[in-house]
C-alpha cells in the first residue's frame, strides 16, 4: 500500500476489474429455451440464473458453497440520538447473531450456508462524524483490506448484510455526499430519533470539505470500518468471480461507493430485496439495481439477501435437472 495515498491502490483495483463470462450466461438461456413446454419455465428467475452463470463463470451455475457475511461496527454518531449505551446495543446485536438468535441464522442453516460475522472494531467505535472524520486514510484502507478477506471462505456466492450500530446514519451521510439532496431525504427514518439523525447527518456534512473528494474520500470521512469492509468484500469478490447479493440500505451504500468509482464494478451484485429502510429504494435507483423481491423486511442484516439466495439456489437446482 502506498505511503502517500493508501486509498489509491483501491481506486486502481475498482477502476480495472475482470468481466464476467457471457458465454456461460448464454448457455443458461439455451438450456431454458430448449425446455419442451410453455415458457419461460423459470419465469423471471431466468435473468437471475444468467447473472449467476456469468459471474461464477460457469455454464451450469450453482449455489453449493453459499456464505452469509455480516459486517458489524459501531459509530459514535449514534450517541447523538440513542438513549441507551452504544456499546451495549452493539454487543447485543452481535451476540444475537453469534448465538443464532437471529432469523438470518435459521435461513443460512436451512440451505447449509456458512455464516460469519465480521466484527470491524465493535468494541472501539469510530469517532462521531459530526465532529470530524470517521477514519484516517490509512485506517480506511486497512478496513477495506480486511473486508477483502471474505473471499478466503471459499464461497461461490455471498449474501452481504450489516449489523452496525449508528451505521445507517453514516450511510446516509455518504449518500448525501455522493448524490446531493437533503439530510432528511437520506436519513428521514420514521421513528422518534429521526429529527436528531437528520441533524447529525447535516452536521457531519458541514464538518467536512467535500470539494475535490471522491467516493472513497467520503467513505473515509463518514463510513467507518464496517462499510469500508463491505467495500473491500465487493471488490475482492469481483476479482475472484464470486457473485454478491446485497441486503439493505447500509450494504447498498457500500456498493454505491464502488459504483461511483466505476459503475460497471458492481455488475456482479444484485439487490436481494427491498427493505423498509429509509431511502433504500432511492439508493438502488442511483446504482441501477432492481430489487429481486419485496419481503417487507425492515432489517439489513442479511435476512432478505439470504432469502433471495435460497430462492436462487432452488432455481439453480431446477436448471440442473433440465440439462
Amino acid at each position: 500500500m502506498g505511503d502517500i495515498a493508501p486509498l489509491n491502490d483501491f481506486r486502481a483495483l475498482i477502476s480495472s476489474l475482470p468481466d464476467g463470462d457471457q458465454a456461460a450466461a448464454d448457455n443458461v438461456r439455451a438450456i431454458l429455451d430448449g425446455f419442451p413446454g410453455p415458457g419461460p419455465v423459470l419465469g423471471t428467475l431466468t435473468d437471475d440464473l444468467e447473472w449467476l452463470a456469468r459471474w461464477q463463470r460457469r455454464k451450469t451455475p450453482r449455489v453449493a458453497r453459499p456464505l452469509v457475511a455480516v459486517f458489524a461496527g459501531t459509530h459514535e454518531v449514534a450517541n447523538n440520538f440513542m438513549d441507551e449505551d452504544l456499546l451495549k446495543i452493539a454487543r447485543r446485536r452481535v451476540q444475537g447473531l453469534s448465538r443464532q438468535k437471529a432469523a438470518v441464522r435459521g435461513i443460512a442453516a436451512d440451505m447449509n450456508a456458512a455464516f460469519k460475522v465480521y466484527e470491524m472494531g465493535v468494541e472501539h467505535p469510530v469517532p462521531d462524524i459530526t465532529k470530524g472524520k470517521s477514519l484516517s486514510e490509512k485506517d480506511c484502507a486497512g478496513a477495506i483490506a480486511f473486508g477483502m478477506e471474505v473471499v478466503a471462505e471459499g464461497a461461490d456466492i455471498i449474501a452481504l448484510g450489516n449489523a452496525g450500530t449508528g451505521t445507517a446514519t453514516a450511510a446516509a451521510a455518504i449518500a448525501l455526499a455522493l448524490y446531493g439532496g437533503s439530510a432528511e431525504y437520506w436519513a428521514g427514518a420514521h421513528n422518534h430519533s429521526a429529527k436528531d439523525r437528520i441533524k447529525a447527518v447535516e452536521a457531519a456534512i458541514a464538518a467536512q470539505d467535500l470539494s475535490g473528494g471522491d467516493a472513497l474520500t467520503y467513505l473515509q470521512y463518514f463510513g467507518g470500518r464496517d462499510i469500508a469492509g463491505m467495500v473491500g468484500a465487493i471488490v475482492a469478490a469481483r476479482h475472484q468471480s464470486i457473485p454478491i447479493i446485497l441486503d439493505g440500505f447500509v450494504v447498498c451504500t457500500a456498493a454505491a461507493v464502488v459504483h461511483a468509482i466505476n459503475p460497471a464494478a458492481i455488475d456482479h451484485c444484485i439487490a436481494g430485496s427491498i427493505t423498509s429502510e429509509p431511502a433504500h429504494e432511492a439508493l438502488l435507483d442511483r446504482i441501477g439495481c432492481t430489487p429481486r423481491h419485496n419481503f417487507g423486511i425492515s432489517l439489513g442484516d442479511g435476512t432478505g439477501a439470504a432469502l433471495s439466495m435460497q430462492i436462487l439456489k432452488s432455481a439453480a437446482s431446477a436448471l440442473d435437472t433440465l440439462q
